[in-house]
């Protein structure tokens, strides 16, 4: 079970959760994803680890209900815990040196944007982000970026 320590909702149903994963938030990198299964039986839901923190042993996953398996993962609470996340999962973003790099984001695909930019300023890039959404109100992780 993956305790989830934190949840908040950054539009409407649009929610990002921090979940208790230490060994993902040890090794993943930007680009790569989770599956989460929100309860026994349930869909596989994959998500983009829009941030860890290595220290305190967490991933930040963002996701928008769009139907059943992502209604469940909705309806579990701070607190709560999700039976499954498997992880990381797919090749890395490849990130260099480069100079000048511009990333782009829209509503939720703004979390997989996320990592992506955070790796490219590490790296030494002069870092250009633009997110947006249909409407001010879904733009998200706008104070991240």
């Amino acid at each position: 079970m993956f305790k989830i320590v934190e949840k908040e909702e950054l539009a409407r149903d649009i929610y990002r959760i921090r979940v208790a994963a230490p060994r993902i938030a040890h090794k993943r990198k930007a680009g790569q994803f989770v599956i989460v299964i929100p309860r026994e039986g349930g869909e596989r839901i994959p998500l983009t680890v829009a941030m860890s923190d290595e220290a305190a042993g967490t991933i930040d996953l963002v996701y928008q209900v769009v139907g059943t398996s992502t209604g469940e993962l909705a309806e579990i609470d701070e607190g709560g815990a999700i039976p499954h996340v498997a992880g990381p999962l797919g090749s890395p973003t490849e990130i260099s040196k480069v100079g000048i790099v511009v990333v782009v984001g829209g509503g939720v695909g703004s979390a997989a944007a996320f990592p992506i930019a955070q790796a490219h300023a590490k790296a030494g890039n002069m870092l250009i982000s633009i997110i947006g959404a249909r409407t001010k109100d879904f733009v998200i992780l706008e104070d991240e970026f």
